[in-house]
C-alpha cells in the first residue's frame, strides 16, 4: 500500500501517529485531534513547499486511537520516550535545573535538588546560572534555620549548638517557629535582602575581627552570591508574577527553542534546545519541548508564547496559563527570547561549520564556484556595520585553512564624513592594505565582502590602485536576512543553498564577521554615551546606567524635558544639572 493510501485510510479521532523510514525504524511520533487532518498536513503542496527530508525518508506509518487528548499525551510521551526518534525534541534526561526546596514534612528541612519537587512545601527556582545555588543553601541554613538532622535524637544536634537547626533534635518545635522562618524565606526570594545582608555583614566583620579569616570568606561568599540573586538587569521589569517566555529561531535545517524563567521580575535561569529542523510541524515541536521543560520545573503564573503559534494546539495543562503578549512590557519578553534563540543558533553555526577532514573539500568547492585561478588558504572577510550613521566600525576576520586565527581579527574606525557604502569599504580597504605592504605582511589568497556589487566595486579599486592581484567575492542574504548567494569575479550571482558545507561555512563566515564589526561600534556607542554624561560633576555612574537603559542615545536624553528625566532620575537637583549643562 502507498503512502498516500496509508493517510487516506487514516480516522478523524484522536491519537498519536509514528513515521517508519525503509529500515522500519520510528523517526518521528505525534499526537493529533484529528489524525487524518493533522498527517495530511505532511503531505499537501501548501505544507510542503520544498521536499524535506523528513517527508522523504517515510515509507510507512503506523498510529493509535485514543479517547481523549489527556491520553494521547501521556502514549505520545511514551513513544518517543521508548523510541526516541531523530526528528522529535529529545531533551537530555540529566538536563537539571537548580532548585532549594522546603520539605513537606512536620519538622522541614532546606534541600537543594536539580529539579522542582511536586510534594514539596516550597520550590524556589529555577536559580540563577552562577549563583552558587549550595551558598545561598548554606545562606538560608544558617539565617532561618529549619531542621537539620535526622530529628528525635534525644540531644542536641551540632547544628543545634551552630544556630543552624530548629531544635527538632530534641523537642517538639511550635509550627509557629517553621511558619515565621519560612515567610522571612519567602520574602529573601522576593529580593527583600537588605537586612540579611546586613546581618551577614557584620558576621563577616565579627570573624574577621576574630582573625578568623576562611570563615570570614566563605560569609563573604554568600554576600555575593545574595548580589548576584538582585542584580539589577538591562530591562526595567515590574512585576510579582512568575513568567516562563519562549520564542523560537528556525535558520535553514537547524530549529532553536529558547525558554526564559523570570521570577518576580529577575530572569534567573535560561534553557536553550537546537535539534535539525525538517519539516516537522511547528506547533508539535514547541508543544513536545514545553511537555519536557515542565516535567522538571514548577508552572509559572504565566507563560508568553510567540503569536504565530495556535494556543489551542498546545496540551490542556498548559492552557490555563499560555498566553500571547498582550502589552509593551509582554513584547520586551518575546523579543529578548527571541534575540536570545538568534544569538544561540548563530553560535552553533559558528562552532559546527567545519568538520574536522571537510576543509580540504570546502576550499575546493568554493575555488571551484568562485572560478577563482588560486587555492584561498588564506581568506579575509570584511564587513561595516554602524548605528544611525555613526560609530562606524569596519572589521576583518582572517581564516587559514578554513579555520578562523583570532589574533588577527581586526577592528577599523571610520569616520563619518564616509557617508557610502562604497566610501567606507574603500576607507577601510586601502588603510589595512597599505599598512601590511609596508610592513611586508602576508597578503590574502581572497577576499570576501560582505554585500554586493558595490562593495566589491569599492574593493577592486583599492586592489588596481595599489597594484595587488588578489581575488574578491561578494556575499549576500535573501529577503530574510539569511546567507543564501555568493558573488564570483565575474560578478555573477550564485545561489549557494544547495551546497551545503560550503553554504553553512560561509553562512558562519558572514555571522562572524558581522558580530565582531558590530562589538565594535556598540563598544563606541557605549564609551561615547558615558564620556558624556559622566563628564557632568555630580552625576555618578548609576545615574548615567539608568539614562541609558531608558533612553538608549544622548541625542534622545538630550532633548528629554524635566519630567521624562526626573521621572527615571528620581532627584531634582541632578536633572537640573543635566539639563542645565546639555543648554550651554
Amino acid at each position: 500500500m502507498s503512502l498516500k493510501e496509508q493517510v487516506d485510510l487514516l480516522t478523524n479521532k484522536p491519537g498519536c501517529y509514528l513515521f517508519l523510514n525503509k529500515d522500519n525504524e520510528v523517526i518521528y511520533v505525534g499526537k493529533a485531534k484529528n489524525l487524518k487532518k493533522r498527517v495530511s498536513t505532511y503531505f499537501n503542496k501548501a505544507y510542503n513547499i520544498k521536499t524535506t527530508r523528513l517527508i522523504r525518508e517515510i515509507t510507512h506509518l503506523k498510529y493509535f486511537i485514543v479517547d481523549n487528548e489527556k491520553e494521547s499525551l501521556l502514549l505520545e510521551k511514551n513513544l518517543i520516550k521508548k523510541y526516541r526518534p531523530k526528528y522529535n525534541v529529545l531533551l537530555n534526561d540529566d538536563k537539571t535545573y537548580p532548585y532549594i526546596i522546603i520539605t513537606n514534612q512536620k519538622d522541614p528541612m532546606y534541600k537543594y535538588v536539580r529539579k522542582y519537587e511536586k510534594k514539596a512545601l516550597r520550590n524556589y527556582g529555577p536559580l540563577p546560572i552562577g549563583s552558587n545555588a549550595r551558598s545561598i543553601l548554606l545562606t538560608l541554613q544558617r539565617l532561618f534555620p529549619l531542621r537539620m538532622c535526622k530529628g528525635d535524637l534525644k540531644k542536641p544536634c551540632l547544628y543545634y549548638h551552630l544556630n543552624q537547626c530548629s531544635g527538632a533534635c530534641f523537642k517538639t518545635v511550635d509550627s509557629s517557629y517553621y511558619e515565621y522562618q519560612i515567610k522571612q524565606v519567602d520574602k529573601f526570594f522576593k529580593g527583600e535582602i537588605n537586612q540579611v545582608k546586613q546581618t551577614l555583614v557584620k558576621q563577616m566583620q565579627k570573624a574577621s575581627d576574630n582573625l578568623q579569616f576562611e570563615q570570614a570568606k566563605r560569609i563573604k561568599d554568600q554576600i555575593t552570591s545574595l548580589d548576584f540573586i538582585t542584580a539589577k538587569q538591562n530591562v526595567d521589569i515590574v512585576t510579582n508574577k512568575n513568567i516562563d517566555v519562549v520564542n523560537y529561531e528556525i535558520n535553514e535545517e537547524k530549529i532553536c527553542f529558547v525558554m526564559l524563567f523570570y521570577r518576580l521580575g529577575q530572569l534567573t535561569y535560561k534553557d536553550e534546545y537546537i535539534q535539525n529542523y525538517e519539516g516537522q510541524d511547528l506547533d508539535e515541536l514547541l508543544n513536545s519541548y514545553l511537555q519536557q521543560i515542565y516535567q522538571k520545573n514548577l508552572y509559572p503564573d504565566v507563560l508568553l508564547i510567540p503569536n504565530e503559534i495556535d494556543l489551542l494546539d498546545l496540551d490542556e495543562n498548559l492552557l490555563e496559563f499560555s498566553s500571547y503578549s498582550f502589552n509593551n512590557q509582554d513584547d520586551i519578553f518575546i523579543k529578548l527570547a527571541k534575540q536570545n534563540a538568534i544569538d544561540s543558533l548563530n553560535k552553533s553555526i559558528i562552532s559546527n561549520n567545519v568538520n574536522s577532514g571537510d576543509e580540504l573539500e570546502i576550499l575546493d568547492q568554493l575555488q571551484q564556484i568562485s572560478n577563482i585561478n588560486k587555492y584561498p588558504k588564506r581568506i579575509e572577510i570584511f564587513d561595516i556595520s554602524n548605528i544611525y550613521n555613526q560609530f562606524i566600525t569596519g572589521a576583518c576576520i582572517v581564516y587559514i585553512n578554513a579555520k578562523p586565527v583570532r589574533n588577527e581579527f581586526r577592528k577599523y574606525n571610520i569616520d563619518s564624513q564616509y557617508t557610502s557604502d562604497y566610501a567606507r569599504m574603500k576607507f577601510m580597504l586601502e588603510k589595512r592594505f597599505l599598512k601590511r605592504i609596508k610592513e611586508k605582511e602576508q597578503l590574502p589568497d581572497l577576499i570576501i565582502v560582505d554585500g554586493g556589487i558595490i562593495q566589491i566595486h569599492a574593493a577592486k579599486e583599492v586592489l588596481n590602485k595599489l597594484n595587488l592581484k588578489i581575488n574578491v567575492i561578494g556575499l549576500s542574504k535573501d529577503n530574510n536576512h539569511k546567507t543564501r548567494y555568493l558573488i564570483d569575479i565575474f560578478e555573477q550571482t550564485i545561489d549557494i543553498k544547495n551546497f551545503k558545507k560550503l553554504y553553512n561555512f560561509l553562512t558562519s563566515l558572514q555571522i562572524r564577521v558581522d558580530e565582531y564589526a558590530k562589538s565594535g561600534f556598540r563598544k563606541k556607542y557605549h564609551n561615547q554615551l558615558n564620556d558624556q554624561i559622566l563628564l557632568i560633576k555630580g552625576v555618578g555612574k548609576k545615574t548615567n546606567l539608568k539614562l541609558y537603559k531608558h533612553f538608549k542615545t544622548i541625542d534622545n536624553i538630550k532633548n528629554a524635558n524635566f519630567d521624562e528625566l526626573n521621572k527615571i532620575i528620581n532627584n531634582k537637583k541632578i536633572t537640573n544639572l543635566i539639563i542645565s549643562n546639555f543648554k550651554k
